[in-house]
């Protein structure tokens, strides 16, 4: 039987390596010492085998795969803990969030001490109050405005004990107590004389919240408009984009703290949940836009 050259060229790759046995490299050597066409096909394959493609072992492109891998696991990360903090301290906020207790004879009631003290003692469904106090008009003392609060962490997961509270440590004069009911009625006088009998005394909400959120908002514009004048310079762009959302989160954690409202019967503790809300919510918007951004640009360059 004649052995064709298309035999001869299907095993020639393993007569190179030596894997056929000594009869078949007996029946190849005999095929190319007479012919030529498989002669020359077997030392163009011994020249390719020669002259293989080295084997790439810089593995820097590798690691600069893993480490960006690594870089958008940490942000998914950081953005998933910080929408955590949010969603937790929204919570906490609303749980705690003051719920203004009517007067009533027992909610609070003042008491002389045999010392010259005044007394202000508080009922059990009471968890919280707030005391304002200032000098009178003619000099003679001072006058307190109290109110009492409840809230819903208090009431159904942590009842706290509030200690009853003496207003004039100090031994001042106490000219008159008022209880203020956050509803924007007239202070109910508990003890002490009226300081306006023809007219009543109103405690109003704190209004610096609103300051704030003015300031925010007038920030937010400047940034906003230092932007779109800079947005062919990138550096520039980049940085006021960054500043831009500072505002913008003191603006969201205003509105998931307060709503829509400015004022504010307890404006210090509001004004410390929003700072609270704001921090991760500008560590998780940046994130955010990072994550974005490589996604844009990863989707452009496809």
């Amino acid at each position: 039987m004649k052995i064709t050259c298309n035999v001869i060229k299907d095993i020639l790759s393993l007569y190179i390596e030596n894997m056929l046995s000594e009869d078949s490299c007996s029946i190849v050597d005999e095929h190319i010492a007479e012919c030529r066409e498989c002669r020359d096909y077997l030392n163009e394959m011994k020249t390719f085998d020669k002259e293989k493609i080295p084997v790439d072992t810089d593995i820097s492109p590798l690691r600069k795969i893993r480490s960006t891998l690594r870089r958008k696991r940490i942000q998914a990360i950081i953005l998933s803990a910080m929408v955590s903090i949010i969603f937790l301290v929204t919570a906490i906020a609303f749980l705690t969030s003051p719920e203004y207790i009517p007067y009533n004879e027992k909610s609070v009631t003042i008491h002389e001490l045999g010392n010259g003290l005044v007394l202000a003692k508080f009922e059990d469904s009471v968890s919280g109050y707030d005391i304002n106090r200032y000098l009178a008009d003619d000099k003679s003392g001072y006058i307190y405005h109290i109110t009492t609060w409840n809230s819903i962490w208090n009431r159904s997961i942590k009842k706290s004990n509030i200690n009853n509270v003496i207003l004039n440590p100090d031994g001042e004069h106490v000219v008159s107590v008022y209880y203020y009911q956050a509803d924007g009625s007239e202070d109910i006088l508990i003890y002490g004389k009226d300081i306006n009998p023809s007219g009543g005394v109103i405690t109003l909400p704190r209004l610096f919240l609103s300051y704030y959120l003015l300031i925010a908002v007038g920030f937010a514009v400047i940034c906003g408009l230092i932007m779109l004048i800079s947005h062919r310079n990138k550096k520039v762009f980049d940085f006021s984009t960054k500043v831009f959302f500072l505002p913008v989160s003191y603006i969201l954690g205003h509105l998931i703290i307060k709503g829509f409202t400015a004022s504010s019967y307890n404006a210090t503790r509001d004004l410390y949940a929003i700072i609270l809300v704001m921090m991760p919510l500008y560590i998780a918007i940046l994130a955010a836009a990072n994550l974005i951004r490589q996604y844009k640009g990863r989707k452009t360059a496809k």
